[in-house]
């Protein structure tokens, strides 16, 4: 069955993924090695993306990134919710619909949500508007056969990417294909385990005595990345291009460290989005840090309660049974922590904050809070924005206009 166009639309509780979604559509979101928007690329290298999400943030990637956003015309549209598990279980679901079906428009469904569409080309309405087009649980779909994509699963909030990831940079592993195979002669002195389930990128450092174990599963080193003495990195694990690991770092298995970042001490099952520094001695697990993050110096985070229960977070005004006995710290974009700063289990921080407190920081920490306690004064936009302008340049980046309106949205909403 040809595909002409596939849109990608967010889901409609963006809040399920707060902190992040402040600034970023939620196909932008790393979910294993690669992206969300990335997998598809990946997977679909000669279909035309659309996407469909938040006006504004939308706009913003557009400007970051090479895709089209465009007007929804006629041919074979497959639209799928930008918060779906894209792995092997799920081609082989879709792809298997489609054989089944053929010359039918069809509804998708996971446990029993509805979750994306197939228009075939037939069906096609020339006066449907793109809204309608793309509200797969309208009136429209309704009389198309709904299949359900029994293997596959949803991305419902931001902690469920952190929980696949093992499995999800697995299967990105075969995207790497390109990349060379870890060869111990031109790294000398250091140690790779298993080294065909380790591929490295253009122009990676390796110094000795560096020990990259890819037993429990692979490892990729992107281009230009760069591994300082001693470190340790435990596969399933993906270092992002330009990235910078620090002497002694232990990157423990089913860790993502998106590019430009530099990360030391103790990291594992973790998400590290992009530009984020966690340079120094410290513990993260079971975490998400946004992009332009910085963590002082032996920041700590707890990831587990004493009492071994599952852990409930609070997003802006509503609190959410996690079912999870890891959670650590989900962090938004551009704030920053003091040096021994410590985060409780399942913290939540919004974006623009400079956190300096003694003892554990509140469980919710609002955006642009100056200090972190509960109280705490408001970081004010305009300076907020200066020290955002001026970390970018330091990576000779420029704050667009777009983002900083969303920064001032989001300060306004804090304020209310």
């Amino acid at each position: 069955m040809k595909i002409d166009n596939i849109i990608l639309i967010e889901p409609e509780n963006v809040d399920n993924f707060y902190p992040f979604s402040i600034l970023h559509p939620i196909w932008e979101l790393r979910t294993g090695a690669l992206k969300i928007y990335e997998k598809i690329q990946n997977e679909f290298n000669e279909i035309n993306i659309i996407l469909k999400g938040r006006r504004y943030h939308t706009l913003s990637f557009l400007k970051k990134n090479v895709l089209k956003s465009e007007n929804i015309q006629g041919g074979n549209n497959l639209i799928f919710r930008a918060n779906i598990n894209f792995n092997d279980d799920f081609y082989n679901d879709f792809a298997a619909a489609l054989v089944n079906y053929q010359d039918q428009s069809l509804r998708f469904t996971i446990d029993n949500k509805i979750v994306g569409a197939f228009l075939f080309e037939k069906d096609y309405v020339e006066n449907l508007s793109d809204d309608e087009i793309i509200d797969v649980s309208g009136s429209f779909y309704t009389n198309f056969p709904s299949i359900e994509l029994k293997s596959s699963n949803s991305i419902n909030y931001i902690w469920d990417s952190i929980y696949n990831l093992g499995k999800s940079i697995e299967e990105d592993f075969k995207y790497f294909s390109n990349y060379v195979y870890y060869n111990p002669i031109n790294y000398p002195n250091s140690f790779g385990i298993n080294i065909s389930k380790i591929r490295l990128g253009k122009n990676v450092s390796i110094a000795p005595t560096v020990v990259l174990d890819a037993s429990s599963g692979p490892i990729v080193i992107d281009d230009n990345a760069k591994l300082m003495p001693q470190s340790t990195v435990i596969g399933p694990a993906y270092i992002g291009k330009n990235t910078i690991i620090k002497v002694g770092a232990k990157i423990y298995n089913n860790t993502v460290i998106g590019e430009h970042c530099k990360v030391g001490g103790e990291v594992e099952d973790s998400i590290i989005q992009a530009y984020t520094n966690k340079q120094h001695e410290g513990f993260l697990g079971h975490s998400f840090l946004s992009e332009w993050v910085n963590l002082g110096a032996d920041s700590n985070t707890s990831d587990l309660k004493n009492t071994y229960s599952n852990i409930n977070i609070r997003i802006k005004d509503k609190e959410i049974n996690t079912g999870k006995m890891f959670l650590g710290l989900l962090c938004g974009d551009h704030t920053k922590s003091a040096i021994n700063t410590q985060f409780n289990t399942g913290t939540v921080i919004g974006i623009c904050g400079i956190l300096v407190k003694d003892g554990f920081l509140p469980n919710y920490v609002p955006s642009f809070a100056w200090g972190g306690k509960k109280g705490s004064p408001i970081y004010k936009v305009e300076k907020a924005i200066a020290v955002v302008k001026k970390v970018m340049a330091r990576r000779d980046l420029k704050l667009d206009k777009i983002d900083e309106d969303l920064i001032i949205a989001e300060h306004e909403e804090t304020n209310l």
